[in-house]
């Protein structure tokens, strides 16, 4: 019954799996033949997303799903998940985006040790919609909260809830977990950590397993951040980088308790249905290869940067001068 074309599909599908692995005899081979009947007989979302031990995007991440999530280990160098954000066991992701996330904490914790990075929702255990987030539904979205530091400069560590900043930086009000109460203990004196929290962002655009696509967060905040890259002295075109994806979002909170990182589909998870919305990949990392006039050339003077940085002009109170940011 099995003739013609879609016969030949799964003959064609099977044996490339075996070929790339070299390692599937027996009952093995016969179950990737299987799977690979199903979704050639019933249409799949990626039919080898199930056969990925990374986990593997499918759809975009305000409808989609995760298959073969990997977990978040909810304790790791230089990171925590929140306990009030653990019971909701969405600590799952793609390899790429975990790996990611505990790569930055491990740098920020070499770069500036005592400050931990406070980790709420990743996804669900299969991806999909929940009542918290509209998305963060397909394994590439994480909320990260601010690192904060007391009056004295010194990190303070995460607790039952995290904090509101201001534009000045200083704490406003208690950021509880949803469904639960703010702590009764009165607001401490605390400060946005703009060093570690830059840190952390750099670690993220720098990493080479995975691609940001979006960090949302309050417009005066993240001035604060490319303030303290540029203060550290960061290559400019980082830093131009940083300013177009650093972004208060304009359809939800303004994002002044954390910062809501967004990933690009890894590129073998494209075939099997993953989907990025928003601007593709050459918007903010082609201009660096092309020629001039259009891209980054060798005596370009900073050219590129200037006018990356005034990309979100009216957004971030920022100028671009020679490359070099100011207030």
């Amino acid at each position: 019954m099995w003739a013609g074309a879609r016969a030949a599909a799964v003959e064609v599908l099977a044996g490339a799996v075996a070929a790339a692995t070299g390692r599937w005899t027996g009952a093995r081979a016969f179950a990737v033949a299987a799977t690979a009947i199903v979704c050639v007989t019933l249409g799949c979302a990626g039919p080898l997303a199930l056969l990925d031990d990374g986990g593997a995007s499918v759809g975009t991440s305000g409808e989609g799903t995760l298959r073969h999530p990997v977990p978040l280990p909810v304790d790791g160098d230089g990171y925590t998940v929140l306990a009030r954000w653990r019971v909701r066991q969405s600590n799952f992701a793609t390899g790429e985006v975990v790996g990611a996330l505990v790569r930055a904490a491990r740098a920020v914790e070499r770069e500036a040790p005592g400050g931990t990075a406070a980790i709420g929702d990743l996804s669900r255990r299969g991806g999909g919609a929940s009542v918290e987030h509209k998305s963060h539904q397909s394994g590439r979205d994480v909320d990260v909260f601010f690192y904060a530091v007391d009056a004295a400069g010194r990190p303070v560590r995460p607790g039952e809830a995290m904090f509101h900043f201001g534009e000045d930086g200083r704490a406003l009000r208690w950021s509880p977990a949803r469904g639960t109460a703010a702590p009764a203990t009165s607001l401490p004196d605390v400060r946005f950590d703009a060093a570690r929290n830059w840190a952390f962002v750099r670690a993220l655009l720098t990493d080479a397993d995975a691609e940001v696509q979006w960090i949302f967060i309050q417009h005066a905040l993240a001035a604060a951040l490319l303030a303290a890259a540029t203060t550290a002295g960061e290559d400019p075109a980082l830093v131009a980088r940083a300013a177009v994806i650093l972004h208060e979002p304009t359809d939800s909170e303004p994002h002044d308790d954390h910062a809501h990182v967004r990933f690009y589909c890894a590129p073998a998870d494209r075939a099997f249905g993953c989907s990025d919305r928003g601007p593709v990949r050459w918007l903010k990392k082609g201009w660096k290869y092309m020629a001039p006039p259009f891209g980054r050339g060798a005596d370009d003077g900073g050219r590129v940067e200037r006018e990356l940085g005034a990309l979100p002009a009216g957004e971030l109170p920022m100028t671009w001068a020679g490359g070099v940011l100011s207030g």
